[in-house]
């Protein structure tokens, strides 16, 4: 009977094993819709009759692509394999990403293949987080959350080096990148299991399987996500401005000061345990506070020193948040429904990193004529507020089971 017990547990654990392979590939690809950024210029210099707007939406477009996608695949993945899902969502993203190295004589041509990558990466954010939570249960599921967060953003800032290298070159080079969704295919042929959600039923912490989905909490949690992406997409849209309003620096010293909220990403991801730990049921609340304080360090001090600081504490808070969500909706979701969930997550963070910047355009107006400052001021008002609201809800403490223990694993 031991004997019998053993052989289990070991093809369980080298089927695990083998799955996070196939993770390790989909976090590689996740945020390539990104990577043609450094080519606008030049793209513009090739095409200068194209409409400035047009040209730089190459570089955004796929958000909105993305965004749509995750919506309508998470209903999709309910009713086919995660393999399937992955090697769709890949092969968007292969075709998308490749195709414009031979097809590029037009903006309109650029552009829907950009729209081709975006519906790719949205499949892919889909796909990962379900995958993730139906592989792994308790704090190795926050932990592998916490990878996936990690590993995203380390592969992110790579492949945005490697992509402004090769658009030195010609901005046709940096569609190479893309190259490396062929690699994460075939990662993800042999390593994504070939089974569907319900075969592989999401579990809560303690094993059991919710049974009845909580949706007035799914919701909130949803809101949440989407509010932090919205204050975290203030640093992307207000940093270079930030600095040159107040002499600290140009384009490349606002490159530089952004880097630290990817690096916030990796570090958070990688120590995520560390802070449950220490935080319990107030890490949500303690995010939003790591968000209240770097905000204010970019009202009250004007020093590339603070500003960087300010980035790291935003993107730290927002990492905290963006990876603790999704474990909590797994607590609080049946197996069958978590992929329209994470759809949902997906699509709704992408809505909020979209419309922060009209949000904060036309709130701050209500009590500033300066929208700099008044965005600083209420990204540090809001991010107080839901800290003060989780505390005093105990939102986080009714998501988390009664017996689920932080450990070690």
């Amino acid at each position: 009977m031991t004997k019998i017990l053993k052989e289990r547990f070991f093809l369980q654990k080298t089927k695990i094993n083998s799955t996070l392979i196939g993770i390790l590939g989909l976090t590689m690809v996740t945020r390539l819709d990104s990577v043609m950024a450094p080519s606008i210029v030049k793209i513009q210099q090739t095409f200068p009759q194209a409409d400035v707007t047009q040209v730089e939406s190459i570089a955004s477009i796929g958000d909105v692509a993305s965004m749509i996608a995750s919506f309508i695949f998470g209903f999709i993945l309910t009713k086919i394999t995660y393999k399937h899902a992955a090697l769709i969502g890949l092969s968007l993203l292969a075709a998308g990403g490749l195709l414009p190295i031979f097809i590029h004589q037009s903006i309109a041509q650029l552009l829907f293949f950009a729209l081709i990558v975006g519906l790719g990466s949205g499949v892919i954010t889909t796909v990962l987080p379900s995958l993730s939570a139906a592989t792994y249960q308790g704090e190795r599921r926050s932990k592998q959350f916490g990878w996936n967060v990690a590993l995203e953003d380390g592969f992110a800032m790579v492949w945005i080096v490697l992509g402004g290298f090769l658009a030195n070159i010609s901005w046709q080079d940096n569609y190479y990148i893309y190259g490396i969704t062929l690699v994460a295919w075939i990662l993800a042929l042999f390593f994504v299991p070939n089974l569907h959600p319900k075969d592989t039923a999401t579990t809560t912490t303690s094993g059991a399987q919710p049974t009845k989905n909580r949706w007035g909490l799914i919701i909130s949690l949803l809101l949440i996500a989407m509010i932090v992406e919205m204050l975290v997409a203030v640093l992307s849209n207000k940093m270079a401005i930030y600095l040159h309003t107040y002499h600290i620096g140009g384009p490349s010293t606002a490159g530089q000061a952004l880097v630290f909220v990817r690096a916030a990403s990796i570090v958070t991801g990688v120590f995520i345990s560390f802070f449950r730990r220490t935080l319990h049921n107030y890490l949500l609340a303690g995010g939003f506070g790591s968000i209240l304080i770097g905000a204010s360090l970019f009202i009250k001090i004007h020093t590339f020193v603070a500003s960087a600081i300010g980035a790291f504490l935003i993107g730290t808070g927002g990492a905290i948040i963006l990876i603790t969500v999704p474990f909590l909706l797994s607590n609080l979701t049946a197996a069958t429904t978590y992929p329209i969930v994470m759809g949902s997550f997906s699509a709704l963070t992408s809505l909020g990193f979209a419309f922060s910047a009209w949000f904060f355009k036309y709130v701050t107006a209500w009590f500033t004529t300066n929208n700099l400052s008044g965005t600083f001021i209420l990204t540090a008002l809001i991010s107080g507020m839901i800290m003060m609201l989780l505390i005093v809800t105990n939102l986080q403490k009714r998501a988390t089971l009664p017996n689920e223990k932080i450990e070690e694993v």
